[in-house]
């Protein structure tokens, strides 16, 4: 028994994705478990973008393809942060809806905790019907990690 897996879901805030970074590869190395790093391009975003003429589609698929190499660039130092303190880690991109992409990674890996960074301040109860990071929270089969304090963060993360 015990946690094996941990999938980490990423944003697009990527102060918010390296110090949840920092932290998952913490608890990964005190438990010995495995790190899945997922980071999902939203495209019914970009696709809606596109139908209600905010996007051209020349500049929704160069939008998409920078958000992807954003997101290989973050994962890849992920990999090599998580590598150097001897973590077990595979990342992915994905694309699709963000919550879906998550709760379905985290069936597919057997994964044994989440660890997300924090989720935005609601403005109405209706906000909460469409934050992808609430819907991953209260969706998610297994416990849910919700990392905050980035000092505390850090000093953790350098200690190992």
């Amino acid at each position: 028994m015990g946690i094996k897996n941990i999938l980490v879901a990423l944003s697009v805030d990527m102060n918010s994705s390296l110090m949840t970074a920092k932290y998952s590869i913490y608890i990964a190395k005190i438990l010995q478990a495995k790190l899945i790093a997922v980071y999902v391009v939203d495209k019914p975003t970009l696709d809606k973008l596109v139908k209600h003429r905010i996007f051209l589609d020349v500049e929704a698929m160069e939008y998409q393809q920078e958000i992807e190499k954003e997101a290989k660039i973050f994962l890849d130092r992920f990999k090599q942060m998580a590598e150097s303190k001897e973590v077990s880690f595979e990342g992915m991109g994905l694309k699709g809806v963000v919550h879906t992409e998550v709760i379905n990674k985290i069936k597919e890996t057997n994964a044994d905790l989440l660890i997300m960074g924090e989720l935005k301040e609601f403005l109405s109860l209706r906000d909460t019907f469409y934050n992808e990071g609430a819907l991953i929270f209260y969706e998610a089969p297994c416990p849910v990690l919700v990392v905050k304090n980035k000092k505390y963060v850090d000093l953790l993360y350098q200690s190992i």
